[in-house]
């Protein structure tokens, strides 16, 4: 076969196969895009007769209601005019004063159109209908006890005829068909139905919504598949003719390049990428004698380009990328196979642990090393930059241990700054910024137990020994600031970590330029890491309360949201207690605010101190506190209030003022809501939760009491 035809042949393939594959998928998606259609016609036709019913049945509803209340609070008399008024506007078509079941089946008093008779479907029963025959009427009835004792029945009720089911039919843009008993079924709406579907969330009726035909579509798209594949053979010859004279042409003096004839020229015709592909055939051979030239050095030029790449990385908080793209990049500058990143971890000034790496390094698990030990703790508490060969495990006088990378050749540049370590950046856990971010991540996966007590947030003691099994260790906790002493052991150690590179590509050794560069994304990684370290610990303060060190009101806004959403998605409950100081302002006016404080703060550690860790206890304001309970009901939230409250009243509370130290007696008063028992939103849990806590303090103060549903 020649090239002209393999030429033809294989445009044919790449252009008539995907214009094939591409009709039938059109097709699909079209008759998918019409069953989808005519799914949502009905879904919306469904939901309108159904919303539409539901607002119909809330005005008889209310009716009856209003009937009956003129009655309780005035005459008979009232009650009629009521009646009359709402038929005149149309609210409802009648009103009787008989119960549902007597209703339509003797003489009594109606107002508006005459009772029908038949079956009479209750708005506010769940299985409204029972097949008891046709049904006549949509009502609801009211009942009312009068002062003299008797009970007064009013009904209220729209007729049920095609004139009802016809307004329904327009409003749903759809046919309607009643389906109770009837031999001939009631039926309204214009529609030419092609789907079917059923309801009986108020009355039994058959929904009927057109359907899409997409047959035209289909002939269409045939003839324009047919007219594609006439064009494509067309194109097909003509292309393979236009190209293959230039490219014979290419191959010959393709062929003399070979041989090392560098003064060939290929001729040019038109201006297309075959004429393109010539000039460039053309210019390279005229240019590789100087690419040659060039590339000597371009390395050179590489680096400079690189430094101020490294400059431009420190604008971005996000530490692990900065830390992959620094190794990828003097990976690439210095020609290594394979390096790591390993930064101090703040639990242990002493530990080095790995949190960027590429390339094989000979170990299975993250590389981990203490400081002074191995080649890397060697070089890291040596602080000065070293590479070389490493020679059966030992460079120099350096021994590579088990959990350091192993390799032959190796370039390492420890880098100093100024701040600490995040506990983040030494445990590898997830970095602050995704709490900020667009997804369902809870900041608890951040910041360790969900709530921020006051001794792990600022370091004031609030919380005793014995309290320590309450909540996780302070020492283990990520979101915990680092102490002075930690501060120290990093500062005075000057390292923040070491990059290291290893196996330079061709088992080559590093060359002292290979440190240079290493010494120059060392000091972006340094910039980089402090640079996070305080935007995350602004982050941190900003959702914490000076004070206490609880959650502030800012989280417990974004925290309630998000429980109220997860309770709505997953239908478990969750509790809210609201605590409130009993007679606080007492105490601050005999004391003074400074032991004010000192309450607030013990307060807080007592509340922490008998609650799980995935709770989260807030300071509202003032002397409010707020403790949201996942997973919690209103009997295990009535646990939790009862155990708060022996813990605040059980023990006085040892305060220091002027006059020395003193104790007091204090007890609070609690609330508790239940979100998708007494709210549904965060706003409404919150309200029902102050509620319950003002009956708290109206039943005498240190109790609490459960909101009303």
């Amino acid at each position: 076969m020649s090239l002209r035809s393999r030429l033809t042949t294989a445009f044919l393939v790449v252009v008539l196969g995907p214009v094939l594959v591409g009709a039938v998928f059109v097709a699909a998606v079209m008759s998918h895009l019409a069953d989808s259609r005519g799914e949502a016609l009905a879904n919306s036709a469904v939901t309108m007769v159904d919303s539409t019913l539901g607002t119909i049945c809330e005005r008889i509803q209310a009716s009856a209601a209003a009937v009956a209340l003129n009655y309780s609070s005035g005459t008979r008399t009232d009650a009629v005019e009521m009646a009359h008024l709402l038929v005149d506007r149309a609210v409802v078509d009648g009103v009787v004063f008989t119960s549902l079941e007597t209703a339509g089946a003797g003489a009594g008093d109606d107002v508006g159109v005459d009772a029908p008779e038949g079956a009479w479907v209750d708005c506010g029963e769940t299985a409204a209908y029972a097949d008891a025959g046709p049904i006549v009427a949509l009502g609801a009835q009211a009942e009312v006890q009068g002062t003299d004792g008797t009970t007064a029945v009013f009904s209220a009720f729209r007729v049920v005829d095609v004139a009802f089911l016809g307004r329904i039919a327009q409003v749903a843009d759809a046919e309607l068909v009643l389906q109770d008993s009837r031999a001939d079924p009631l039926g309204a709406g214009a529609v030419d139905a092609g789907r079917w579907d059923f309801t009986d969330a108020f009355l039994p009726l058959s929904i009927g919504t057109a359907a899409t035909d997409v047959t035209p579509m289909y002939w269409t798209l045939a003839a324009m598949v047919a007219a594609s594949a006439v064009c494509a053979m067309g194109l097909a010859a003509w292309l393979a003719r236009s190209t293959t004279r230039p490219l014979v042409e290419l191959s010959a003096a393709a062929e003399r390049v070979s041989e090392g004839d560098l003064d060939v020229r290929v001729p040019v015709h038109g201006r297309d990428e075959v004429a393109h592909l010539a000039l460039a055939f053309n210019r390279m051979t005229a240019q590789t004698q100087a690419y040659v030239q060039a590339l000597t050095a371009s390395r050179d030029q590489m680096r400079g380009q690189l430094g101020r790449l490294g400059q431009t990385l420190t604008a971005t908080l996000d530490l692990d990328r900065i830390l992959e793209v620094i190794l990828d990049t003097a990976m690439v500058t210095a020609g290594a196979e394979a390096g790591v990143v390993m930064l101090v971890d703040v639990d242990d000034a002493d530990q080095l642990r790995q949190r960027a790496g590429e390339g094989h390094l000979g170990i299975d698990q993250p590389a981990s090393i203490r400081v002074g030990q191995g080649i890397i703790g060697a070089i890291a508490a040596s602080a000065a930059p070293a590479h070389g060969r490493i020679v059966d495990g030992a460079f120099g006088d350096w021994h590579r241990v088990d959990t350091e990378p192993d390799a032959r050749t190796i370039a390492a540049v420890p880098f100093t700054g100024r701040q600490p370590v995040d506990s983040v950046f030494g445990t590898g856990r997830q970095p602050v910024d995704s709490v900020f971010g667009t997804g369902r991540q809870p900041v608890d996966s951040v910041f360790g137990t969900g709530r921020q007590p006051a001794d792990s947030a600022f370091g004031t003691g609030n919380r005793s020994p014995d309290d320590a099994s309450a909540r996780r260790p302070a020492e283990s906790d990520p979101a915990r600031p680092l102490s002075e002493a930690d501060a120290a052991a990093r500062t005075d150690a000057g390292v923040l970590g070491v990059l290291v590179l290893y196996n330079r590509v061709a088992g080559e050794d590093f060359a002292p330029g290979d440190v240079d560069t290493l010494r120059t994304f060392a000091g972006q990684a340094a910039v980089a890491v402090e640079n996070v370290l305080l935007h995350r610990q602004a982050q941190r303060l900003s959702l914490t309360d000076p004070l206490t060190g609880l959650w502030n009101y800012r989280f417990m806004q974004t925290s309630l949201r998000r429980e109220a959403e997860r309770t709505r998605r997953y239908q478990r409950p969750s509790a809210l207690l609201a605590i409130d100081l009993d007679r606080f302002k007492a105490v601050n006016d005999a004391y003074g605010h400074p032991v004010g404080d000192q309450v607030l703060i013990e307060l807080a550690r007592r509340i922490t101190a008998q609650i799980r860790e995935v709770d989260l206890a807030f300071r509202h304001g003032g002397e409010e506190f707020m403790v949201l309970l996942p997973e919690t009901d209103a009997a295990g939230a009535e646990v939790v209030a009862e155990r708060l409250g022996r813990a605040v009243a059980g023990r006085p509370f040892k305060v220091n003022d002027s006059s020395g130290g003193r104790e007091l007696h204090v007890s609070v008063s609690i609330g508790v809501a239940v979100l998708g028992v007494h709210a549904e939103g965060a706003a409404a849990v919150l309200a029902a939760a102050d509620e319950a806590l003002y009956a708290a303090k109206a039943a005498g103060r240190g109790t609490w009491r459960v909101a009303a549903a």
